[in-house]
């Protein structure tokens, strides 16, 4: 566990293990899918998948904007489910055991978020499956620790770096050719955002560490403010009022509105 998230508990199941988010996508993702067997048998199944997944044409330009986020924990079948969760197992867990557990959540989601944006360019497909964020999870993986020897495929010795490459060129070539049923967009922008977040540093940063630099901002703007405000009372005790120029009158009535 890294060294930020020693010591922390949350009320959430899997709270004593050291990678609880990736048990929780785990959980997640299988539950929702199970969810969509039960479904299927009734009349509601189609009307789900078509509220939940990511239709850019149909659904998202129509007001669906939650389909962005809710794509990711459907599946298209058996196979999509077991494939993208075995790849989520494999290489998350270490992920969020270096990084840090609400680090890990972060990159999941943001590489999910970005291949959905990826996936509007497929303007009418139905996207749906978790392999964006966890493409991002592989490129984190791949970013950390380049020279683990992985069998890719299940088959071919290979440092991860190279395999990260490979998958990234499979896709690119995919997306050229056309694609078929499979989201190469989603894929290449869910590699690419786990990389960008990784090189970066952007995986540690929340929003409350946005909301904290902002007020910091503003309160050095406060002192330059106080700066000149102390600067411009000194010269009318020096010269009196009138030595005051329009520009410095209208800042001392600004600094008082302001502070």
């Amino acid at each position: 566990m890294s060294y930020h998230d020693r010591g922390r508990r949350d009320p959430l199941p899997f709270s004593d293990s050291p990678y609880p988010w990736t048990l929780r996508l785990l959980a997640l993702n299988a539950l929702v899918f199970i969810l969509q067997l039960v479904l299927w048998r009734t009349r509601y199944g189609m009307a789900f998948v078509e509220l939940f997944a990511l239709q850019p044409a149909t659904g998202f330009m129509r007001g669906m904007v939650w389909q962005i986020f809710t794509y990711m924990f459907l599946h298209g079948g058996f196979i999509h489910v077991l494939f993208n969760m075995f790849v989520l197992w494999m290489f998350g867990r270490e992920v969020e055991m270096t990084i840090g557990r609400r680090a890990f959540l972060r990159l999941y989601l943001v590489s999910g978020l970005v291949a959905g944006v990826c996936s509007l360019f497929m303007w009418n497909a139905r996207v749906l499956g978790a392999s964006g964020a966890v493409l991002g999870v592989l490129a984190a993986y791949g970013t950390l620790f380049p020279d683990r020897i992985i069998l890719a495929f299940l088959i071919i010795p290979m440092k991860v770096r190279y395999f990260v490459w490979l998958v990234a060129a499979l896709d690119i070539i995919g997306a050229i050719q056309g694609g078929g049923n499979i989201a190469h967009l989603a894929h290449i922008g869910g590699l690419a955002s786990g990389y960008v977040l990784m090189k970066t540093g952007w995986y540690r940063r929340s929003f409350v560490d946005l909301e904290a630099r902002r007020r910091r901002r503003d309160i050095e703007r406060q002192r330059a403010m106080r700066r000149r405000v102390d600067e411009i009372l000194d010269k009318v005790n020096r010269e009196g009022l009138g030595s005051l120029t329009r520009e410095e009158r209208e800042f001392l009535e600004k600094a008082r509105r302001g502070l």
